[in-house]
């Protein structure tokens, strides 16, 4: 991540957020182990350098405000305008860096992080500050950074569907271990619980780009999955069948006084999902039309036609209730 002159000024006055602290901090420290390009330098090279540095603060800060403004905003400006040299040197010599500077970001637990978690059995509808939709799995963990102005970031633990809002001056960020997802606005699923060998994420509307731990990036379009192996740090881009719809998309279905088994077997063969019916609601019947929705919108509206509830367990959904007409 690039740092700006207003998150360098505000921590110089003490007026940063606490994500913003820790950003120019972890800046800072991340010299202490990799080469900036500089501190290998000659000392003929390296005052050649410094004074190169000062001829360009000089030349930054107008001569008007050295007589006018007090000495501590002078003060400010230069060491501003110092850091900010020195930034874009670094930057130069370590191209890399903005890419490690994100993950060292998003592994640090901050105040500002916005948390949710579902800890039941059903999909869960969360709306993110940015107006962008999630819809997370059960026992799913999701973060969403909601001071950083440069990007919209989100770390994920489990398996969530996201409606990205387009944004394409912050573009949106997915820390799933050692995977990065990134997009401006598009919508996608991505299932990575941290117990599992290989983390997938599968595309429906727009362009995604997804990043390994080595930094190898690859982009994704619709009907496209994207697998991580996560002991070999492979990438692979498989082909999904593009007449068959599969439950993180959107799906049309008509019922009319349709028996549930019936109802059922139609949702299975739409979202390629399983699903098992108490006997007791075998019996009743469902009428409904649904025009591309989600799996969790239309579960959600039969279980409130035939006052049932739906669990789900892993790969598996369970439609129980009392049943129809004293059935």
């Amino acid at each position: 991540m690039i740092l700006n002159q207003e998150i360098i000024e505000k921590y110089l006055n003490n007026q940063c957020s606490e994500g913003e602290q820790v950003l120019v901090e972890a800046w800072y420290k991340s010299f202490e182990n990799n080469d900036d390009g500089i501190s290998n330098m000659s000392d003929e090279n390296h005052k050649e350098l410094i004074h190169r540095i000062r001829q360009n603060i000089d030349k930054k800060i107008k001569p008007i405000h050295l007589y006018t403004a007090p000495r501590w905003i002078w003060y400010a400006s230069g060491m501003a305008a110092m850091l900010l040299i020195f930034m874009g040197l670094s930057f130069y010599f370590n191209p890399k860096f903005d890419n490690n500077l994100s993950r060292i970001k998003s592994d640090i637990p901050l105040s500002d992080w916005a948390k949710y978690e579902n800890s039941s059995a059903k999909i869960l509808k969360i709306d993110l500050p940015d107006g962008s939709i999630v819809w997370l799995q059960p026992k799913t963990q999701l973060s969403y950074n909601q001071s950083d102005r440069v990007f919209r970031q989100v770390n994920l633990k489990g398996e969530a569907f996201f409606d990205v809002k387009r944004d394409e001056g912050r573009p949106f960020l997915i820390y799933a271990g050692k995977m990065t997802t990134k997009v401006l606005g598009t919508s996608f699923n991505v299932k990575a619980y941290p117990e599992m060998e290989k983390f997938e994420v599968s595309v429906v509307t727009g362009k995604v780009s997804v990043t390994n731990e080595a930094e190898k990036e690859v982009f994704v379009t619709p009907k496209q999955q994207v697998i991580l192996e996560i002991k070999s740090d492979v990438l692979t881009i498989n082909e999904l069948p593009k007449n068959k719809t599969f439950y993180w998309e959107l799906a049309s279905l008509t019922f009319d006084n349709s028996l549930m088994q019936d109802v059922v077997n139609n949702i299975e063969h739409n979202f390629n999902v399983k699903i098992k019916l108490k006997s007791t609601l075998k019996n009743c019947r469902l009428s409904g039309n649904f025009d591309q929705e989600h799996l969790s919108t239309i579960l959600e509206i039969i279980c409130k036609s035939i006052d049932a509830e739906y669990v789900m367990d892993g790969q598996e959904i369970y439609l129980k209730g009392e049943g129809c007409d004293g059935n």
